[in-house]
């Protein structure tokens, strides 16, 4: 087995540009992918082990988006009542990029947003 190596652990940055502005998209913290998973598994409601419900799967473009976006001073993030009053065009570009950065299109097609096989926490042996 090859040793895991990491030697150089800075975040992915990307300046963008919106209107007049100058923002940053940065990958994710591991605390952030984590919110990120905790919220997007929140969304799936199972019933005997089926999945009956999903709650607003929408909602996670945008907090993507959030815990991904910084102003120009790389410290202050940016809001996500902030990212759902631009226009849906920039918000989805963003959304898109944000995936890219974070290795989210690799894991699933459509960035990690489907559903688990089964429900949380049970064991799936096979």
């Amino acid at each position: 087995m090859s040793e895991l190596r990491f030697d150089d652990i800075t975040p992915i940055e990307e300046k963008i540009h919106i209107g007049g502005g100058e923002y940053i998209l940065r990958e994710m913290s591991g605390d952030a992918a984590v919110k990120y998973d905790n919220a997007r598994l929140n969304r799936y409601e199972y019933q005997d082990g089926k999945l009956t419900k999903i709650r607003d799967l929408a909602d996670m473009e945008p907090l993507l988006v959030s815990l991904c976006l910084f102003m120009e001073d790389g410290k202050t993030p940016v809001s996500e009542a902030t990212i759902r009053a631009w226009p849906c065009r920039v918000q989805k570009a963003l959304h898109e990029r944000a995936k890219q950065i974070n290795d989210m299109d690799q894991k699933d097609k459509d960035g990690g947003d489907s559903p688990p096989k089964s429900s949380p926490g049970d064991t799936v042996v096979g």
